[in-house]
């Protein structure tokens, strides 16, 4: 077909537990051996930890934000108008595949830092007004952020539920849902050492307030599913 492939972006990676593999030789092309790399527009590291493209998703954000001062000071736009731009502009590139992230507490803290400064600075608001957030958010009426993400998660694990059985990501999830109930791996098998890090399935898990397992079930009647929906039952609660 006339495809050639480009070895200058062609690198070779080892996702989770075990060292670095070493580079390789083909075709007379070296492909390298990192520890990062971007991927469809995300950063992609070794370790599993998604605060560096927590960081990164925060800093092309906050440059759009700058880009767009003009936009925010125009008095003759909207309310409504400067926050659907702020959502499909701004929000859009934060949020990136953000329903794949496991979140730690200060990712958690810092990605509603950006919202809430983003807000401040659209509504004009400067720190030395005293406004509080609740207050931003009554004018507003945007969502927060790990609400955000906790909605499009949940949309992420029931769409995985519906895969077929022989998809990959189907198939782990449900090995996931086996570990819960009891049904162990290999025999041989030990956990690495060190804390083990927060997996998506337990971020899943902190979402709802209940286990893998009872997920898949819930997962199964599409219905139920939408009503289990964190945003629905976040904004029941209040």
């Amino acid at each position: 077909m006339g495809l050639h492939c480009n070895w200058q972006k062609t690198k070779v990676q080892n996702l989770g537990a075990g060292p670095a593999p070493p580079s390789v030789q083909i075709e007379n092309q070296l492909v390298q051996s990192v520890t990062k790399f971007t991927y469809l527009g995300s950063d992609v590291v070794s370790g599993s930890s998604s605060t560096p493209e927590v960081h990164r998703c925060i800093g092309l954000a906050n440059s759009i934000v700058g880009q767009l001062d003009g936009v925010w000071r125009n008095r003759r736009l909207s309310l409504n108008t400067k926050l659907r731009l702020y959502t499909s502009l701004v929000q859009f590139v934060l949020l990136h595949v953000s329903e794949t992230w496991t979140l730690t507490k200060d990712d958690t803290a810092r990605l509603q830092a950006f919202h809430m400064k983003a807000q401040r600075r659209i509504l004009n608001i400067k720190w030395y007004d005293f406004v509080t957030s609740d207050s931003v958010r009554s004018q507003t009426k945007l969502m927060d952020l790990p609400l955000i993400i906790a909605d499009r998660r949940h949309s992420l694990l029931g769409h995985l539920c519906h895969l077929p059985p022989d998809v990959p990501a189907h198939s782990i999830l449900k090995h996931c849902v086996n570990l819960s109930q009891g049904r162990c791996t290999a025999p041989d098998w030990k956990r690495p050492p060190g804390r083990p890090r927060k997996t998506w399935i337990q971020q899943a898990e902190e979402d709802h307030g209940c286990t893998i397992d009872s997920l898949w079930s819930s997962a199964q009647d599409r219905s139920l599913w939408r009503s289990l929906r964190p945003s629905l039952v976040k904004r029941s609660s209040e």
